[in-house]
């Protein structure tokens, strides 16, 4: 007898823990889908890396929610504007950002934007922007030596992104491990203006990454003069020197997908999956490898953490150029 109470109280009790789960079970099946258009925030001008691969992004992830995603680019402070529009926005997964490493990395210390980029809510990360050193061929300059022997005599105008980013970082590292050369900053909207500015000779020299200038590296228009991230294979197969070699520094430029603080997790995992499926599809991984940047998929964690990395170790760096804010 008493066992058999004992049999009926277990499986009474498996009973209801199984009933448990299969109340709570279709809750968690259902994954989020968004309620209506997403906009997918670019913090720079149209044209450049972050627009280019935002966009190849943008249009497989509407297949993959079944709405709308609109590309709106909205420039200033380097991604510091468009930032703060997707940080201030309603943390419901309909708005979204790409930003670049400037903004990630080196603005928060460097200049009063009024929020904290890190803060956000990191999805995933597609890239990482390769960078180089470029002159035109209107300039004749031919080499890194040039460059710097003309900035000894008089100023150059270095083309940049606007605001105090990555570009200005690296002609500042230039300057200090070469002695010191003379340079003042062109702001820009992004890489595409700051490519245009060299083609026309309104600048003398400036950082920029694969998207923008390959083509016109092929037409020998844009002459790249120094690898500034670790790597560019298509660079280093041309004999171009780096950074690091020469002058004992690097640059790193990692993406992020960022939502507003405190987006729910349930939309940043699902954002981030279809993010991954799009970097996974053989046709946006065609022509992702078309923009020569260095393409991988990381998860929001990731991101973040490449983010917080990047920035301690340019700390250091910018209190050694006086950069950072008091």
């Amino acid at each position: 007898m008493k066992g058999r109470k004992l049999i009926t109280l277990g499986a009474v009790i498996a009973f209801l823990f199984s009933s448990a789960i299969y109340a709570i079970a279709p809750a968690n099946a259902v994954a989020w889908k968004p309620s209506g258009p997403m906009t997918l925030v670019i913090p720079y001008g149209p044209g450049g890396s972050t627009d280019i691969i935002g966009r190849l992004l943008a249009k497989k992830m509407e297949s993959y929610f079944g709405v709308p995603i609109v590309v709106e680019n909205v420039a200033g402070g380097n991604g510091a504007v468009g930032a703060q529009r997707v940080n201030n926005a309603k943390p419901d997964g309909l708005t979204i950002a790409m930003l670049s490493g400037s903004i990630q990395t080196i603005i928060p210390p460097t200049t009063a934007i009024g929020f904290e980029p890190l803060s956000m809510s990191f999805i995933a990360s597609t890239h990482e922007s390769v960078a180089a050193r470029f002159v035109s061929k209107k300039s004749g300059f031919k080499t890194i030596q040039d460059v710097i022997a003309a900035g000894k005599t008089r100023f150059l105008i270095d083309v940049t992104s606007g605001g105090y980013g990555l570009p200005d970082l690296g002609t500042a590292l230039l300057s200090k491990k070469t002695g010191g050369i003379k340079y003042r900053a062109l702001a820009t909207s992004g890489g595409a203006e700051s490519v245009l500015r060299l083609l026309s000779g309104d600048a003398d020299m400036g950082q920029n990454s694969a998207s923008t200038t390959v083509a016109h590296i092929k037409t020998g228009d844009l002459i790249p003069v120094l690898i500034e991230s670790d790597t560019w294979p298509l660079l280093e197969a041309m004999g171009i020197p780096k950074s690091k070699t020469l002058f004992g520094y690097s640059i790193s430029n990692p993406s992020a997908v960022v939502g507003p603080p405190g987006l729910p997790a349930p939309i940043r995992l699902e954002i981030q999956k279809a993010i991954k499926a799009a970097l996974d599809d053989p046709i946006v991984k065609a022509n992702m490898e078309k923009t020569f940047e260095m393409v991988r998929f990381k998860t929001g964690t990731e991101a973040r953490a490449i983010a917080v990395k990047a920035r301690n170790g340019y700390l250091p760096v910018l209190r050694s150029v006086g950069k950072v804010l008091k």
